[in-house]
């Protein structure tokens, strides 16, 4: 997304109708592939899986690098969307199952590898941009890298019988319902729902902030692209280290706890965001920014999933109902960015933190899973 100005440019594009093409279209076509993929997470060998995710994914970036119109770009990141998604969760699932039990730290970890390849992402963007590239010479460049990946993951040994009956049996903590008794009781679970909306709303402060700060700093600040694109570069290290923060503190500090100062931190840079005249101070409230943001998704997610143990896949699939948060989100913000200013869309990203604080307290009565964990702390 820190590619946004040249690629609006591009395909002659204004803010409505990027938000249209790049995230409204392919995230409605991913999110139906999804849904109906991480089912599979629960029967089929997760090895298998995210190899043929990664290898979808290296091919829907091929096609958004070589995409001659709006409508093959949205083909591209909805092949590239669901074929991540895939990937992503076969191996989230992977983690879950052998962190039972613990799942706050495993999802912290897994949003601090998820924020390294976030900073390696944008760098290599600014670097193509820099030496007088395009977005399109960048995006082929990582379809490569995930081809790389999707033939190392098909090679990757499969795991031992034994380990993978331990692994199956830890997460044996429900009775193995049928498909569809199972999505009948989880259709009734508030709490699950509540969760899931939360963490589908974290998609504001993640590709949605980096689109919009990345056009705030080349159209409003008259900033080049390369600097424009460096915004993605310093949030993600924001939220790297916001991550390994969340992970070394989750054994001290209970999770809603983090939660609340994050949630309330975040208001705050947001706010310096939003105020930034210029890239000297934008940049280091993007960082900020990324470091409050960074125990949400993680948090918020382990919760999700500890509504319905033993079932992992099934709340990835359900996960996929709140897809409709990311269709809305970016067509509003989109909206708002052409009639009110980028400074305006930025402030309605507020809407994240604000969330955080609302599910905690309509929450605060303690579920099962890492809720447990808040009591023997607090």
């Amino acid at each position: 997304m820190v590619a946004a100005p040249s690629l609006e440019q591009e395909q002659a594009l204004d803010h409505r109708g990027y938000a249209l093409f790049v995230f409204v279209l392919p995230l409605l076509l991913a999110a139906a592939l999804d849904a109906v993929l991480s089912l599979l997470c629960d029967w089929l060998p997760r090895q298998r899986l995210r190899a043929l995710g990664l290898a979808g994914l290296s091919l829907g970036l091929l096609l958004v690098a070589v995409a001659p119109s709006a409508g093959w770009l949205s083909f591209g990141l909805a092949l590239a969307g669901a074929a991540s998604g895939l990937a992503c969760s076969a191996a989230q699932l992977d983690l879950i199952a052998s962190h039972a039990g613990d799942g706050d730290v495993a999802l912290a970890r897994w949003a601090l590898f998820g924020g390294l390849g976030d900073v390696a992402s944008p760098l290599l963007v600014a670097a193509v941009l820099g030496l007088g590239g395009s977005y399109r010479g960048a995006l082929a460049v990582i379809a490569a890298l995930s081809a790389v990946q999707a033939l190392a993951a098909l090679l990757e040994p499969p795991p031992h019988a034994g380990a993978e009956s331990e692994t199956v049996e830890s997460e044996a903590a429900e009775p193995d319902l049928p498909l569809g008794r199972a999505l009948r009781a989880a259709a009734g679970q508030r709490r699950l729902w509540l969760w899931l909306i939360g963490s589908g709303l974290c998609t504001l402060l993640d590709e949605i902030v980096l689109a919009l700060a990345s056009l705030r700093l080349r159209l409003d600040l008259g900033e080049s692209d390369a600097l424009a694109a460096s915004a993605g570069v310093v949030f993600s290290l924001g939220a790297t280290l916001g991550a390994l923060l969340t992970e070394r503190l989750l054994p001290k500090l209970p999770a809603r706890r983090l939660l609340l100062a994050s949630a309330l931190a975040c208001v705050c840079a947001l706010g310096l965001v939003v105020l930034a005249p210029s890239a000297r101070w934008l940049l280091p409230a993007l960082f900020l920014l990324g470091i409050t943001a960074a125990p949400h998704y993680p948090l918020l997610e382990a919760r999700a999933y500890a509504e319905l143990p033993g079932r992992p896949g099934l709340v990835r699939a359900l996960s996929q109902v709140t897809a409709l948060i990311e269709v809305l989100a970016p067509a509003v913000l989109g909206a708002i960015a052409q009639a009110f200013g980028l400074a305006a869309a930025l402030a309605a990203l507020v809407l994240q933190p604000l969330c955080v604080l609302a599910l905690l307290w309509a929450t605060r009565r303690p579920g099962p899973g890492p809720a447990r964990r808040d009591r023997r702390h607090g």
